[in-house]
């Protein structure tokens, strides 16, 4: 914040006081308290925009420390996030003269509203710190359609105020003391909160869409997020403060952030070489491996799907021998195939500082898992066709003379980090049986989580009937759908599926979904009687989208057909779909319900997603009183993550996110289909996984292949 160029309010007070016009035009002085926009004018050119103010008195009078008055113009699309137009800070007198580019006036002239936001911030010369304790907002129509949010709030809100329902859209809050105030379901779209105080804040509903939140400080209770690709870099940070132990369990891994080579060390080199353990478990499924043999497991070790574990493995080694200057022992390391009694492991988890050096669970202050939608892999990283040198120098992979790597973070992901202990206990013991290769029977967590009651929502694999062993190589919902498989238990071991629809039939206005697959048909006819209850249910996906060389009958430029999107369109789902090649790839599995309770985390809409493989998700809530969820399921309290996921889906939605409306009624006249379970369901070929262990020695083959 740069408050040398902000006169105090006292200093320009009795100017203000003289001059500004009373609400009834008169021009007395103002006599009402409060802050007011009293009038906004806009030049023919919408070059300057002149804003009368009636300063809030009793502020002034109180001659603060380092008080400021600001004024945003702030545009109001029919879709997409509200954007500033400019911001200014008062320096003189009650009226504002804000002068705008030739740019910033034709966004004024081409938004479909646009509105004034005024807040004057009052800090305390009595402390120390830099918050503003108390804060005024008032807000103006500018020009155009402006959707009222709320009833306008032009009291000051301070401790104990009620701002519930307020309009505060484009309020300059930065460093604001907003402790016990109440503003639920307040519109903060588009505001500047960063820095403020809100730990005891009553946030339940609130809306806050494009809202900035840089180092908001939260309640003890609320868990914060990051949206990718924007925020990855904040995962090597987290990365980079472990100070003991990291645990890695994903789908798929490694590049040259996260990783790293030799000539350019990665988050988790420098981890090992500062002396920090680091463990990764990986899946191992679907490799295509002959059988099970010792024989065969080192055969399909050698396949290129494992390149970028070996590559990690040459990584880490690297790093383990070069400890940095000062530490006399590098830390360990270990690479793991992941345990057998999934179809798949697809979680996608980085647990920090959660487990001893002797792989006991142990909570700590430093304590925090990065429970996320993505994995953490660059496309083209240690891909043996690419270069023969891929073991040792990666990254040559992805790189070619006119572009490198791109980041480990690339496609529309969310990432909660996550500090509940209770919850961090609960998935570093599932993290840890995983690790372990326990049996079902063997396992003193797995029983137990279908039933949590707690934010932590599972898919959990295929439990035999009476836990001794791993499932049978072959069998239906195990590397083949090609027979029932009567070793297996009917219903789902985990709690995904359950929560999953009972999140969506929560919904009683609004349902924003995200998803990289939609093959699951409880979810999509879930889907579908949402919005025939009047739910307003939109999804946003990755799609091909048509082009000359597609090899189904389509309309170039637009989602090539599909059955899924035909049943969901016909019964009102609203679908965009992204250009899932050259565009932003939406791999985010994420909903949202009344903008208010939601699920983020690695399931997919399908069959073995929700049933079969290990997946962790969490569910969220932006209520503070978090038992009040409508659903009933548990919830953590995550406003941050509400709104991330509301801010990015805003984007993602609309055209100018590169988002087409799959509209099949004027696009393909086709006939829709029901939603069904497939009968008999698909077969698939038999695939051997890798051993649950650590991943079996590998000869470097002499030239790709």
């Amino acid at each position: 914040m740069n408050r040398k160029s902000l006169l105090p309010l006292a200093a320009i007070g009795a100017l203000a006081l003289a001059i500004v016009p009373a609400a009834d035009g008169r021009g007395a002085a103002a006599s009402a308290s409060g802050l007011k926009i009293i009038s906004v004018t806009v030049s023919p050119s919408a070059r300057v925009v002149t804003v009368k103010l009636g300063w809030d008195k009793a502020l002034i009078a109180k001659a603060g420390n380092s008080d400021r008055l600001a004024v945003a113009l702030t545009s109001l699309p029919a879709k997409g996030l509200p954007v500033t137009i400019k911001r200014q800070a008062a320096t003189s007198g009650p009226t504002l003269r804000i002068a705008l580019t030739a740019a910033q006036a034709r966004s004024l002239r081409a938004a479909r509203g646009v509105i004034a936001t005024a807040t004057q911030g009052y800090d305390s010369p009595t402390d120390s710190d830099t918050y503003f304790e108390l804060n005024g907002v008032a807000i103006k129509k500018v020009r155009g359609v402006v959707p009222a949010a709320g009833r306008a709030c032009a009291a000051t809100l301070a401790v104990g105020s009620n701002a519930s329902g307020c309009d505060l859209r484009g309020a300059d809050l930065r460093n604001a003391d907003l402790n016990h105030v109440n503003l639920s379901r307040s519109d903060l779209s588009g505001a500047r909160l960063d820095g403020a105080r809100m730990q005891t804040a009553e946030m339940g509903g609130a809306k806050l869409v494009g809202a900035s939140l840089a180092g908001v400080v939260w309640s003890a209770t609320e868990q914060s997020a990051l949206t990718l690709p924007d925020s990855g870099s904040n995962i090597v940070d987290a990365i980079a403060k472990a100070k003991t132990r990291i645990d890695v369990i994903s789908y798929t891994f490694g590049g040259p952030d996260i990783v790293g080579q030799a000539s350019k060390p990665g988050a988790l080199m420098k981890a090992v070489s500062s002396g920090v353990d680091v463990n990764i478990v990986l899946n191992g499924g679907f490799k295509h491996c002959a059988s099970m043999s010792s024989a065969d497991q080192t055969t399909c070790a050698q396949q290129s799907e494992f390149d970028s574990t070996y590559a990690i493995q040459q990584s880490l080694a690297y790093a383990h021998a070069h400890p940095i200057p000062g530490v006399q022992t590098a830390g360990n390391f270990t690479i793991h195939f992941a345990s057998q009694n999934y179809q798949i492991t697809h979680q996608k988890s980085i647990l920090i500082d959660m487990i001893d050096k002797g792989g006991v669970p142990s909570i700590g202050p430093d304590s925090v898992a990065l429970v996320s939608t993505g994995n953490l892999g660059t496309y083209g990283w240690a891909a043996r066709s690419k270069h023969p040198d891929y073991l040792v120098n990666p990254s040559a992979g992805c790189t070619s003379a006119a572009t490198a790597c791109a980041d480990d973070w690339a496609a529309r992901d969310f990432t909660i980090t996550l500090t509940d202990p209770q919850l961090l206990g609960r998935i570093a013991q599932v993290f840890m049986s995983d690790y372990n290769c326990e049996t079902w029977g063997a396992s003193a967590v797995y029983k137990n989580l279908s039933g949590t009651t707690m934010a932590d929502t599972w898919a959990n694999g295929t439990l035999l009937g009476d836990g001794s062993s791993y499932p049978s190589i072959g069998t239906s919902a195990f590397y083949g759908n090609d027979a029932p498989n009567p070793l297996l238990q009917p219903a789902p071991q985990g709690n995904s599926r359950d929560r999953t629809l009972k999140l969506i039939a929560s919904a009683s206005k609004t349902l924003i979904v995200y998803n990289e697959e939609m093959a699951d048909p409880d979810v999509i006819n879930a889907l579908a009687a949402a919005a025939k209850r009047k739910v307003d249910v939109q999804v946003v996906m990755a799609s091909e989208i048509c082009n000359k060389y597609s090899t189904v009958s389509c309309t170039l430029g637009q989602p090539v057909p599909s059955l899924t999107f035909d049943y969901l369109t016909s019964n009102g789902v609203k679908i965009t779909l992204l250009n899932a090649h050259s565009g932003l790839y939406i791999h985010a599995k994420a909903i949202v319900a009344d903008a208010t309770d939601g699920f983020m985390g690695s399931e997919n809409f399908g069959l073995s997603s929700m049933n079969y493989n290990r997946e962790l998700g969490l569910m969220l809530t932006n209520r503070t009183d978090t038992t009040k969820v409508k659903s009933g399921i548990p919830s953590i309290e995550s406003v941050d993550g509400i709104a991330q996921i509301f801010s990015a889906f805003t984007i993602d939605s609309s055209p100018a996110g590169g988002g087409i409306a799959y509209n099949q009624a004027s696009v393909y006249a086709k006939p829709v289909a029901p939603s069904t379970w497939p009968t008999p369901y698909p077969a698939l070929a038999t695939d051997f996984p890798m051993q649950c262990g650590p991943i079996p020695a590998r000869g470097i083959p002499a030239t790709p292949n």
